[in-house]
């Protein structure tokens, strides 16, 4: 016959236990309860709600052209625009499209050529120049170039661009937070 075994405990030992797994219990189920309690549609959560994939844009009009940039993660590019662009999938790289419409044109979409500079301030308050490359599809000019997010999230651009024939410039300036 095998002895029996008894587990004694204090009784404040066991209320103790007691009270506490009961508590861990209650804090389980709070944040649970706590996770659904908003809705994704509330604006307090809208920051979750975002696409951060989704490319941030600007766009301005100066004397009959439109100047367009883009803002796109470099590493959700598919592979015809790695293949274009020649830009490897990476995390901490931004790519930046520009184009440029000339609103006086008949057909739609109808990009120039122009010299193109891009520009924006590091975190210690130094300008550094972003090198602009051309693309051409079939007549559609854009101009790209990349930004490294590695260590910085927000950035003042400046875009400089003269259309080819002309002699005016256009300039547009704006702020990109990289979120992602």
């Amino acid at each position: 016959m095998k002895p029996d075994v008894y587990l004694s405990l204090p009784a404040c030992s066991f209320k103790f236990i007691t009270v506490s797994l009961i508590f861990a219990g209650l804090l389980a189920g709070c944040e649970r309860a706590g996770q659904n309690a908003t809705p994704a549609t509330d604006p307090a959560n809208r920051a979750e709600v975002v696409v951060p994939d989704k490319p941030l844009g600007h766009v301005t009009e100066i004397d009959g052209y439109t100047l367009q940039a883009n803002i796109t993660r470099a590493n959700v590019l598919d592979q015809n625009m790695t293949d274009k662009y020649g830009i490897e999938p990476n995390p901490v790289l931004a790519l930046l499209n520009l184009v440029i419409l000339d609103n006086s044109e008949s057909r739609q979409n109808a990009t120039v050529s122009a010299t193109v500079q891009v520009e924006h301030e590091n975190l210690l308050g130094q300008t550094q120049v972003i090198e602009m490359r051309v693309a051409d599809t079939n007549g559609y000019i854009s101009y790209y170039g990349t930004l490294d997010a590695s260590s910085q999230r927000i950035f003042q651009l400046k875009v400089t661009a003269q259309p080819v024939g002309t002699e005016q410039m256009l300039e547009m300036s704006f702020e990109a937070r990289l979120d992602w």
